[in-house]
């Protein structure tokens, strides 16, 4: 991507609610950025390596710091490694797609009434 056509802060955060996590590879990979692109990004006096251009972890730092997203470090290496980024809350178009359109996910209707009891034979007596 060129210079002006990188992510805006909008639409990284779109990207990063739109889904439960995604992988710092994938958020390269959807805007065309830089693969050996290195950056710092703190919070709280913890400071961690992201894959990302100093302009678009300078974005990511700033939606860790007001709690609009999370990040996981690794556990492979010695060193605090940004390796995925989760929305601190789902989106809401993305809990909608997940329903019939009337909250119901799985197809399922409750009824209004209560079921009545079922009818049972009486037992023969011998």
């Amino acid at each position: 991507m060129t210079a002006n056509k990188r992510p805006s802060t909008s639409s990284l955060r779109r990207y990063l609610t739109s889904r439960p996590y995604i992988a710092v590879a994938d958020i390269r990979r959807r805007f065309g950025l830089e693969p050996d692109a290195m950056s710092v990004v703190s919070r709280n006096g913890t400071t961690a390596y992201v894959g990302l251009p100093e302009r678009e972890a300078t974005k990511l730092q700033d939606l860790w710091q007001r709690d609009e997203v999370g990040v996981q470090l690794s556990v492979e290496v010695r060193a605090p490694v940004v390796v995925g980024i989760y929305p601190m809350r789902i989106a809401r178009f993305v809990m909608d797609q997940n329903t019939n359109g009337h909250g119901h996910a799985n197809g399922f209707h409750p009824h209004p009434e209560p079921m009545t009891e079922p009818v049972h034979p009486e037992a023969p007596e011998a």
